[in-house]
């Protein structure tokens, strides 16, 4: 699960001051914090904690190994911890990094509303924090989220979804293709405030074709709460695949509605156990999010239909312009301060575009574009 770290971490530095090109407000200045950047509270220098939610998945490994590098590409010391999804363990590893001087905070968190006492301790020690990629709920202490357009993952997955069964073409035009085709939904983890933002974008993509009937759930399972997928995990979407799969003895699975790629995995072996994936009954149209590389190898093999793309080298340069900013005492730049209103304040937001990956350009975005090697796909 640790191959991104060959590929990804030797442009750390370059990745960075090609950023400074773009954000010049933040710049990545000299590697040497103390010939211009903000000193550590020792004088020495700053240290930065870099909270990530887990190992289980491999883009979480990516993004605190490129958050990492980037910043020890600048000369800060990191103190980089995964908590395995366990809320007490997160909370207890930021106490920590409070409690050995940390000058800023980097979190994706595991549970959106359980960190406010632990944030307002970061506050009352003048500690800036940073949400990376997952918005933290109602605390008035996130200084800056980081993320990508979360609402389009979820337009992106649902065009996906329609295009692989052939209701959109390829420009995302109607072909009048009327059905009905049987599809099933799954969300991701409540506690995740971007699960229900995926869930909402592609909700209005997709309800105009449920009300009219060109899809129908047999499960009649829709509603966010019912097919979410507590902490994201492919063993729980498993097992929730499989009480769904009685359902189709007598008419065929057509699509799955994924928020996640390790829940297309999950989801296709769970077909596959029951025949599918053959020609007189192909698999069904399965979407994705992350491009990890099972499901980019899937892909490859004309197996899970697509996957959103979010390039968590690009993340991680904003979280680490966004780091560098407020240890300089500038504004980092951000390009939403609407949007992401946490329940307590509007979080000033810095959002990346996500880009689909299908059969037709994975190896023009993912191989080309030197996240995987073409001998890593296969």
């Amino acid at each position: 699960m640790r191959h991104g770290k060959r590929h990804r971490a030797g442009n750390a530095l370059a990745a960075c001051l090609a950023l400074v090109a773009v954000v010049t407000v933040a710049g990545c200045g000299s590697a040497d914090p103390g010939a211009g950047g903000a000193a550590g509270e020792d004088g020495g220098r700053p240290l930065v904690g870099v909270a990530m939610p887990t190992t289980t998945s491999e883009r979480w490994i990516a993004d605190g190994e490129n958050v990492q590098d980037q910043l020890q590409a600048l000369g800060y010391d990191v103190d980089l911890e995964y908590a395995e999804n366990d809320v007490p363990t997160q909370v207890q590893q930021l106490q920590d990094m409070i409690a050995a001087g940390a000058d800023a905070l980097v979190i994706g968190s595991i549970d959106g509303v359980a960190l406010k006492d632990v944030l307002g301790d970061a506050a009352d020690a003048g500690i800036p924090v940073i949400a990376y990629d997952r918005l933290i709920r109602e605390s008035p202490d996130v200084a800056y989220y980081a993320t990508f357009d979360n609402a389009r993952v979820g337009v992106l997955q649902a065009t996906q979804l329609l295009q692989g069964l052939g209701v959109l073409d390829a420009g995302g035009e109607p072909t009048g293709a009327t059905g009905p085709y049987n599809v099933e939904l799954f969300a991701g983890s409540t506690d995740d405030n971007n699960a229900s933002v995926f869930y909402s974008g592609a909700m209005q993509v997709l309800t105009p074709y449920l009300d009219s009937g060109v899809l129908v759930v047999p499960s009649g399972e829709t509603d966010f709460e019912t097919i979410a997928t507590a902490a994201w995990d492919p063993k729980n979407a498993t097992a929730r695949m499989q009480t769904l799969l009685p359902r189709y003895a007598d008419r065929r699975l057509d699509g799955v509605l994924s928020p996640y790629d390790g829940i297309s995995i999950a989801v296709l072996d769970a077909v596959k156990g029951i025949g599918y994936g053959s020609d007189a009954l192909p698999l069904p149209v399965v979407t994705g999010q992350d491009a990890e590389l099972a499901s980019a190898k899937s892909i490859a093999a004309g197996e899970q239909y697509g996957t959103v793309y979010k390039d968590t080298r690009q993340l991680a340069e904003v979280a680490v312009s966004m780091v560098r900013a407020l240890l300089d005492g500038a504004e980092p730049e951000t390009n939403d301060n609407a949007s992401y209103d946490n329940g307590v304040k509007v979080v000033p937001s810095y959002l990346l575009a996500p880009q689909v990956v299908t059969g037709e350009n994975y190896r023009q975005v993912l191989v080309d574009g030197g996240y995987y090697t073409a001998e890593e796909l296969g």
